[in-house]
């Protein structure tokens, strides 16, 4: 069942970069998608075994991502009866093709129980993605997928020289062969492998991993790529793939942590990963007055959190690694509803085409459409964190494990935060309630921006209601890798 839930897309990609219009493509992906989306609940009663398994955190995470893989491929219905004109048929069905590459790959990642296979996981995403950023073929567009083939190529180097070190460091404790780099097996013989060399292998990880996650600071692919790339892309890179890196960390430094807590020769990983968090958060809080195109506005956002789910691990404690998982998971769904609703914001002003997604161009989206205008600004003000934002859950627990672990870094997070929120809420209201650009008209609400208030329903459950199944999820993983 998990071999096929992967295989389906990267098996259908090639069909859809063959044949089709691209109305057909769009659609074909909405059913793909669909179908993964079933195939990843019935992965709870089915989890596999070997080289791909899913954890709590695999089950959790990919259930997550064919969730938001399905919103996003309806949404990609609406987007390419908009843009259609704007592409070639040939570019059309690779885009297509991509988008599944890009979902098959990232369930790879979230599966694999192999380093070797998460690495070949992260590559892949990083390939597909970076062909679908240039495929609007114009000069900023093939700018972002050169910087992003650049930076990630860099990064997934890093990443692969720190997985051969964790190998290495593995031999004095499980020798040579698969056992060598199956987490499981990592994980159950942490303290017996070599602390020094794997402190060196979690630098090149973190800086690798954390490449793709958009760390500081390697994190200057982001912005552009979201401003660039087709717009339903953008929700892809926005949560799932960078979940697939943090997790990836988050394991890696669980190694560090128990060999340094058996009296290994491990250096703690914590302050790395607090160096590397409020870095990402104070990197967006000052780069905010300086976006006027949406797109690239909330790509900050993205380094935003991902800095703070790092960080939550740096502080570690299972609290705190909880607060971590449920707050990625909670912007994996905030932030995916935002682009989405986006991408109808700008097609009610005429286009969905890169560069009109500026926020003078958006603004007084209430005259446009008052649903559409006040799920986007649910979805601004959720992303803030403030009160009731299903983010002030998770950012309540990270901050109060903060103050009990480490005082000193309570108030750096709490001033990033603040100022991260205020960034946010300046730019909701003229957005939503602004004056209109002239020649504004009125437009209706499509399907994809009620999917959109969904993914808002179930940030809200999940943060204050915690369903017991996905809290019993992430408290057992938290707890294993504190």
């Amino acid at each position: 069942m998990i071999l096929f839930t992967i295989f389906l897309p990267l098996l259908a990609a090639p069909l859809l970069g063959l044949f089709g219009s691209p109305r057909q493509g769009a659609q074909a992906n909405a059913v793909l998608a669909g179908l993964v989306f079933a195939l990843t609940l019935a992965v709870f009663a089915a989890p596999g075994a070997g080289l791909v398994h899913a954890d709590d955190l695999g089950l959790i995470f990919g259930a997550i991502t064919g969730f938001t893989g399905l919103t996003t491929a309806i949404t990609n219905i609406y987007y390419v009866r908009e843009a259609e004109p704007r592409l070639s048929l040939r570019r059309w069905r690779v885009y297509h093709a991509m988008c599944q590459v890009v979902l098959g790959a990232t369930l790879l990642g979230l599966y694999a129980d192999n380093i070797g296979l998460l690495w070949a996981a992260v590559e892949g995403a990083t390939i597909a993605a970076t062909l679908a950023v240039s495929m609007p073929r114009t000069p900023s567009a093939l700018e972002a997928a050169w910087k992003y083939f650049i930076l990630g190529g860099v990064g997934i180097g890093l990443a692969l020289f720190g997985t051969m070190l964790v190998y290495l460091a593995a031999q004095p404790a499980l020798g040579p062969g698969f056992a060598a780099m199956s987490f499981r097996a990592l994980t159950a013989h942490a303290a017996g492998m070599d602390g020094s060399l794997l402190t060196l292998a979690f630098v090149f990880i973190l800086f690798g991993y954390g490449t793709k996650a958009a760390l500081a600071p390697l994190q200057g692919w982001l912005p552009d790529a979201y401003a660039e790339g087709p717009a339903p892309l953008t929700t892809a890179l926005s949560g799932p793939l960078m979940n697939v890196a943090l997790l990836a960390i988050l394991r890696f430094r669980h190694l560090l942590q128990a060999n340094f807590t058996a009296g290994g020769a491990a250096l703690p990983p914590g302050p790395f990963l607090l160096t590397l968090g409020l870095a990402s958060l104070f990197l967006a809080a000052f780069s905010f007055s300086r976006r006027r195109d949406a797109r690239r506005f909330f790509g900050f956002s993205s380094i935003e959190h991902s800095g703070v789910a790092a960080f939550a691990f740096g502080i570690g404690g299972a609290a705190a690694v909880f607060g971590g998982l449920l707050h990625m998971l909670l912007h994996t769904l905030i932030k995916s509803a935002l682009l989405q609703v986006l991408i109808r914001a700008a097609a009610l002003r005429g286009s969905t085409a890169p560069g009109h997604y500026g926020f003078s161009h958006l603004r007084g989206l209430i005259y446009s459409n008052k649903y559409t205008a006040w799920v986007l600004g649910a979805a601004m003000f959720a992303l803030s964190g403030l009160p009731p934002s299903g983010l002030f859950a998770s950012e309540f627990i990270i901050i109060s494990q903060t103050i009990q672990r480490s005082p000193w870094a309570s108030l750096p997070l709490g001033l990033g935060l603040l100022l991260c929120a205020v960034a946010i809420l300046r730019n909701l209201g003229p957005l939503v309630f602004g004056p209109a650009p002239v020649r504004t008209k009125p437009g209706r609400a499509t399907l994809e921006t009620h999917l959109v208030t969904l993914h808002l329903v179930l940030a809200v459950v999940l943060a204050f209601a915690m369903p017991p199944l996905p809290v019993h999820l992430l408290s057992h993983m938290a707890e294993a890798l504190q």
